[in-house]
């Protein structure tokens, strides 16, 4: 139930959230759900790390343009990660409206702080910069 504290607590900051059980199945393959999200422009938020390091994934976010977010905060209680998600959230809603300098496809990392940057954009992995 960790996704729905999360998903609950966006939806009390007056952020439009669809969480994907309720769309998707749990073990829908990333390829197909990644493809429909892509179509339909939405922000992915998510806490796999390892996408950057799985290449059927990875190919899978970048073949369908997908805007994705991944929370690399550690261990840390449900209700942390839900208020670092709401401190970085300005700067989540941001980036997508600055298509010239980060365009589709692309994965950034929200860190414990709130801070996000930008961590791939198509096939290339950028370095480190906290914005």
């Amino acid at each position: 139930m960790e996704g729905q504290i999360v998903v609950e607590t966006l939806r009390k900051a007056g952020v439009t959230v669809e969480a994907h059980r309720t769309r998707f199945r749990h073990n829908t393959p990333d390829e197909e759900w990644l493809a429909v999200v892509g179509e339909k422009k939405w922000i992915v938020l998510m806490r796999d790390k390892k996408i950057g390091q799985r290449p059927i994934q990875l190919q899978a976010l970048m073949a369908a343009r997908v805007r994705a977010f991944v929370l690399v905060t550690g261990e840390l209680k449900v209700a942390q990660k839900a208020a670092i998600i709401i401190n970085a959230l300005p700067r989540i809603l941001t980036i997508p409206e600055s298509r010239a300098e980060y365009p589709a496809p692309y994965i950034a990392k929200i860190h414990r702080d709130g801070g996000v940057h930008m961590w791939r954009m198509g096939d290339q992995q950028l370095p480190l910069l906290r914005r």
